[in-house]
């Protein structure tokens, strides 16, 4: 991949804290989603666009998309250093970057698209020409957005419900939206139990599932003490792989508040393996 060149670099420096970690002595990539999103925020105080800024012109940022592509596992005692940077400008989007790393090892690649709104009625403003001239990106044409792919979920999809709580939720009052992932992943080792791999089996050693990859789509916004339901299915089971299409919604699953497909690996302490054919022949069912 060509890096595209920029004309600022933000780098922010932060420990693994100790409840960071999950069950398998790995960062919660719940964490690992807040840390971009910190990093986003400090860019743009670096940058002079601090929260008077926001609170003065009445605009903000939200998050329409995320993808995260994860490399290898953060865990407690590494010392994470996240790089980010603005990839493009269109008229009100814009598309933020990041690498994570643990000294030199990579332990995740991200994007962030972002829509810039009006605070007050939530439509699209126009990004001001002082973000341009600060975060020029030498002349390089827009990035291409690709369309997330829409999907109906077939008979026999897994459907789970679940109840907003008030942890979950940031300072606009709804859920923050690294905690999506939370959801996701509660969703797919729901799954891997129906397919006869509960989480008690699983373990470093012998053989577990991994994130490796998820891509969200923001749509609208989930609030404190709601019923959502969450639906899963398998789109791609390979010998090592298994990814799932996720919709949260409020009971009509065509038409979802979040989509979302994330891929999971099944992994031991030597890296990726295969898995049990009859585990992969369970998964591939709906």
């Amino acid at each position: 991949m060509v890096r595209r060149l920029v004309s600022r670099e933000f780098l922010w420096r932060a420990p693994v804290w100790q409840a960071d970690v999950d069950a398998f002595g790995e960062v919660h990539n719940v964490s690992l989603l807040r840390l971009l999103q910190e990093a986003a925020t400090r860019a743009s105080t670096d940058a002079g666009f601090d929260a008077s800024y926001y609170d003065r012109t009445g605009l903000m940022w939200l998050v329409r998309r995320t993808g995260v592509t994860l490399m290898s596992p953060a865990r407690y005692g590494d010392e994470l250093t996240v790089r980010t940077w603005i990839a493009d400008f269109r008229r009100v989007r814009s598309q933020r970057e990041y690498e994570i790393l643990a000294g030199d090892r990579r332990v995740a690649r991200a994007f962030s698209d972002w829509v810039f709104v009006d605070r007050t009625t939530g439509r699209p403003r126009r990004i001001p020409e002082e973000w341009h001239t600060t975060f020029a990106t030498d002349g390089m044409p827009p990035i291409e957005r690709t369309t997330f792919p829409e999907a109906i979920p077939p008979d026999g999809a897994t459907t789970r419900t679940r109840r907003i709580e008030l942890h979950e939720l940031d300072a606009l009052r709804h859920v923050n939206n690294s905690n999506y992932v939370a959801h996701l992943e509660q969703a797919a080792f729901d799954r891997f139990e129906s397919a006869d791999a509960p989480f008690s089996i699983q373990s470093p050693s012998r053989g577990r599932f991994r994130a490796v990859r998820h891509d969200l789509e923001y749509l609208d916004a989930a609030l404190y003490g709601e019923t959502i339901e969450v639906t899963i299915w398998p789109t791609e089971v390979t010998e090592h792989e298994v990814e799932f299409h996720v919709h949260l919604h409020r009971g009509d699953p065509r038409r979802p508040m979040l989509q979302a497909r994330s891929r999971y690996a099944w992994t031991t302490t030597e890296g990726p393996v295969a898995m049990p054919a009859p585990l992969r022949e369970s998964l591939a069912k709906p």
